[in-house]
């Protein structure tokens, strides 16, 4: 805790872009967070796998400025917040984004996500509906399957020490192949897989705790599909999608959002993984539009804050 402690302390104000950084103890672990604009609708932003709240560097101010109130956070395990020796699994981010939302925030947000990030705003959506206006997807993870029945999600997961090989294996890969990863993120503009993003990702692969993080990649359970999470949220979802995406088939994983999710709203643009950073401007304009009109519809509604 005093490592992560002091790295906070260093690192009040980034490069990245040029946030105040803040400091939240959460089951006692150092989260870092920022948050821009002084009144507005609540927006929170929450990155991907190994990203940070910097990954949202060209987003916050913009949407702040749109007259928001704009919450970027780090997850427990990424970047500069605390990476304990727990079991890292979805179910642990969706909590701390449970009650960020109820003791940092404190209002109803919308929930904007990239990558695991979106599946994981997905499940906030899905188990406690009552803290969120809408969710914004943005190739996000996770899948549409037809019939689902709600009892074959399992909680149990095990380490092995096949999973703690297979993470460090993967933590030399990653060293070595990050700014090739990063470019196929961004195959439209591989110029904003820069040397700072590229530099700040490789420090914090040196962080203490990051190989209990990578071995989660050897037991996430995506089971949960996004249809069912969001079953409640007709004409409150939005899915950004890039459709140059390398991990995924997007038509056709949009064609399966058109056809088992009533009431959602799609935006293709021509991006890779990351749209929020490959593509800033057009991604805010389309999360401006989305917020103000739905708060518009919900104006004649009394703004509720959390108890």
């Amino acid at each position: 805790m005093e490592w992560y402690w002091l790295l906070t302390l260093k690192g009040q104000r980034n490069e990245g872009g040029n946030f105040s950084i803040r400091t939240w103890r959460w089951n006692n672990y150092l989260i870092q967070y920022t948050v821009a604009g002084h009144e507005g609708p609540a927006i929170l932003l929450v990155h991907g796998f190994g990203a940070f709240l910097e990954h949202y560097r060209d987003n916050v101010y913009p949407l702040a400025e749109a007259g928001n109130r704009v919450w970027a956070i780090t997850l427990v395990g990424f970047g500069r917040s605390e990476k304990p020796n727990i079991m890292y699994t979805e179910l642990v981010w969706v909590e701390l984004l449970r009650d960020f939302i109820i003791d940092v925030v404190g209002e109803l947000v919308h929930l904007v996500g990239n990558s695991i990030g979106g599946y994981s705003v997905a499940i906030v959506a899905g188990l406690w509906s009552s803290l969120v206006k809408s969710v914004v997807l943005m190739n996000g993870a996770g899948n549409i399957i037809p019939g689902y029945s709600a009892f074959d999600y399992s909680q149990d997961r095990q380490t092995s020490g096949a999973a703690r090989l297979g993470a460090k294996l993967l933590l030399v890969y990653l060293r070595f192949s990050i700014r090739n990863i990063l470019r196929s993120f961004y195959p439209t503009k591989t110029e904003r897989a820069d040397d700072w993003l590229i530099s700040e990702m490789i420090r914090a692969s040196h962080d203490p705790g990051v190989i209990f993080v990578l071995e989660s990649i050897f037991s996430f359970d995506l089971s949960l599909p996004l249809n069912y999470l969001l079953e409640g949220f007709e004409n409150k979802v939005l899915v950004v999608q890039g459709m140059k995406d390398p991990l995924s088939d997007s038509r056709s994983k949009l064609a399966m959002f058109r056809e088992h999710c009533r009431g959602i709203a799609i935006k293709e643009i021509d991006a890779g993984h990351c749209p929020h950073d490959e593509v800033p401007n057009e991604v805010n304009s389309i999360i401006k539009e989305w917020v103000a009109t739905l708060e518009s519809e919900m104006s004649s509604v009394p703004s509720k804050q959390l108890q």
